[in-house]
């Protein structure tokens, strides 16, 4: 059983840090004080007089090398400096998260907190590389674990099984809206309102396009995965229908062979074929978001953390703003949960040790995090979401916070959990009809077929 609480242990210099480079000097020094002595690859602080013994308890986090590293860092020397546990961070690049996972497991070498995706969350979890977290919930929870959303808990289950936290919540790859306000504002068009339609956007991008000059209506961060395009698609049908979802409720069946989705792909080849939306060829840096940014497009949908990013790397050059993404059809919100989680591994030495942190990284106050130091999106906290600073960095947050209080719909998971090869077939196929290879009419049958064949496959061991 695990204790309610820890036992304070003596101080250690400081946290150790593998790889995290000038982001991770920078939070250190502003979190330890002196600058670091290096030794053998990782950093520690210098020894100081007033500084206790470590403990020979060792925690190795796994974390992204991108800003999702800020949080775990800080949370880490906080945790280290309270316990006298020693934690090490180690980056991992984030495409090579989900095989180095399996790999480390098999080999023993995994981490003892580990950082993890929708896509491959749930096949490690039947894998026995996480630990279930339910008792621990009933026994010892975080002390605001009602502030985060139920639906975003219920997202990161399996089976009634929690054995996650979220780490960045997203309500949809394509939940915002961003445009060139300078651009249309110039061009005498409207700008977008909030509760606008799909067929406002299309008349919007439409008559903002400038085809012979290369400027683009609208574009999306993605329309060929299941996460992404279901966030578009399920803006579809009527709002109790589940006309827009391409797999069923129970993940056993794939239907995107129908006439919703058909209605959906005359809307967006239509845009294709007519330059008002990019194709792959347009792209700038292989990014549709390239394109925004560098004024070449009058709209652009991503995931809502992206606003800020989209700031910062447009500057002066013009104003932008952004909404949510447009109801469908009939009224319907289109969302879309995805995200990272971090999680406890199996095989940890120390899963007292690894709870307590764990449970700072899933506070509100590493939510908050999450947006002022890692410049991205908060974890699932209601705290977190409304903020007030962190609305002052972007203020799309405090708005995407009431479809996430509504309730957001789930990640698109095939039963058997086989998401990567189920989404890379869906990829490889839809990519035929957008990029003008083939008609939604003559492919959407074999695009089905070749996606259940995956979806038929066991659940693996």
């Amino acid at each position: 059983m695990l204790r309610n609480n820890i036992t304070r242990r003596k101080f250690l210099q400081g946290v150790a840090v593998t790889g995290f480079g000038a982001l991770g000097a920078q939070l250190l020094a502003a979190c330890a004080g002196p600058a670091p002595a290096t030794t053998g690859g990782a950093t520690e602080a210098t020894e100081s007089s007033a500084a206790p013994a470590a403990t020979d308890v060792t925690l190795r986090v796994q974390v992204p090398s991108t800003g999702e590293a800020a949080m775990p860092t800080i949370m880490a020397e906080r945790y280290q400096s309270e316990s006298g546990v020693q934690v090490v961070i180690e980056e991992t690049i984030y495409a090579e998260i989900e095989t180095k996972t399996q790999t480390g497991f098999i080999s023993n070498t995994l981490q003892d907190l580990l950082y993890g995706h929708h896509r491959w969350l749930f096949i490690n979890y039947l894998k026995g590389i996480y630990m279930e977290i339910d008792d621990l919930l009933a026994s010892d929870p975080p002390a605001d674990y009602d502030d985060i959303y139920p639906s975003v808990m219920a997202g990161n289950s399996l089976d009634g099984k929690n054995f996650s936290f979220p780490g960045v919540v997203h309500p949809g790859g394509n939940i915002a809206v961003n445009y060139n306000k300078t651009m249309l504002e110039e061009k005498g068009l409207p700008l977008p309102q909030d509760g606008w339609s799909m067929s406002d956007w299309t008349e919007l991008a439409k008559s903002a396009a400038d085809p012979a000059n290369g400027i683009f209506g609208l574009g999306f961060d993605g329309m060929n995965s299941f996460h992404y395009y279901s966030n578009v698609s399920r803006s579809w049908g009527a709002p109790d229908s589940l006309d827009g979802w391409i797999m069923d409720a129970e993940g056993t069946k794939f239907a995107y062979n129908t006439p919703t989705h058909g209605e959906i792909a005359a809307w967006y080849r239509d845009l294709l074929d007519n330059k008002i939306a990019p194709r792959q060829a347009d792209y700038i840096e292989n990014s549709a978001g390239r394109l925004f940014t560098a004024g070449l497009s009058a709209t652009h949908a991503s995931i809502v953390g992206n606003v800020v990013t989209f700031l910062s790397q447009i500057e002066d050059a013009f104003e932008m703003d952004a909404v949510l993404l447009p109801v469908g059809p009939q009224g319907r919100q289109g969302t879309c949960y995805s995200g990272n989680q971090h999680m406890i591994s199996t095989k940890t030495a120390h899963p007292e040790e690894a709870w307590e942190l764990l449970k700072l990284y899933s506070s509100g106050e590493a939510g908050v995090l999450m947006v002022l130091e890692g410049k991205l999106q908060p974890n699932g906290h209601k705290s977190a979401w409304t903020h007030p600073d962190v609305v002052a960095v972007n203020r799309m947050l405090g708005v995407a916070h009431d479809i996430l209080e509504a309730g957001i719909e789930p990640f698109p998971m095939p039963k058997n959990t086989r998401f990567t090869e189920a989404n890379t077939v869906f990829q490889n196929e839809i990519n035929l009809i957008w990029e003008g290879d083939t008609t939604f009419e003559e492919h959407a049958a074999a695009i089905d077929q070749k996606v259940q064949e995956v979806l038929d496959l066991p659940r693996p061991e």
